[in-house]
């Protein structure tokens, strides 16, 4: 009886983790959908063309980058604490292994993305955000549009930090 309340507990908890990352991934898919640029796939590298924006835009976005920022450590926030606690209960050494993993990969992420983001307004860009997943990165910057150099500067920069591939580095203009 025992026995199969421990593996119960590690199924809730493992199930738990799947569904989070699960909610994360179709969140961060909703957010791509939003960008108001399509991807030129024409090159080895995602190069984006800019798509006519409407000047009128809603007092809200204006803090957009702001609240996106704050969003993305929210959720980064509840994943952390779902593993802290799973860490906390493990009751094997490779459940706890794996937890300690995924938190430490977390906070690698967030430290690639504070740094990306810090070196491309370190170009002149007023501002960025950066949202990287498993092998993959995306890139927001506050602009109204981005020429072939200017993209080309930021994938360089996303690569050397993250290690992602170009073609797996997506770059968006939003004003």
């Amino acid at each position: 009886m025992i026995v199969s309340i421990k593996r119960y507990k590690i199924a809730l908890v493992v199930c738990g983790v799947f569904i989070l990352v699960l909610l994360l991934a179709c969140a961060g898919l909703l957010h791509r959908n939003d960008y108001q640029s399509k991807a030129d796939r024409s090159n080895s590298m995602q190069v984006n063309t800019t798509v006519a924006v409407d000047k009128t835009t809603p007092a809200l976005s204006q803090d957009f980058f702001t609240e996106y920022r704050i969003e993305r450590d929210r959720i980064r926030s509840e994943r952390s604490e779902l593993l802290q606690t799973s860490i906390k209960s493990a009751k094997n050494d490779e459940t706890m292994q794996r937890a300690q993993e995924a938190v430490l990969k977390i906070i690698m992420e967030k430290q690639h993305e504070s740094e990306i983001e810090s070196l491309i307004k370190a170009r002149g860009f007023s501002d960025a955000l950066v949202f990287i997943w498993d092998n993959s990165v995306s890139v927001v910057i506050k602009a109204a549009s981005l020429s072939r150099d200017e993209v080309v500067q930021i994938a360089d920069i996303v690569s050397r930090v993250s290690g992602a591939k170009p073609e797996n580095i997506t770059i968006s203009a939003k004003p």
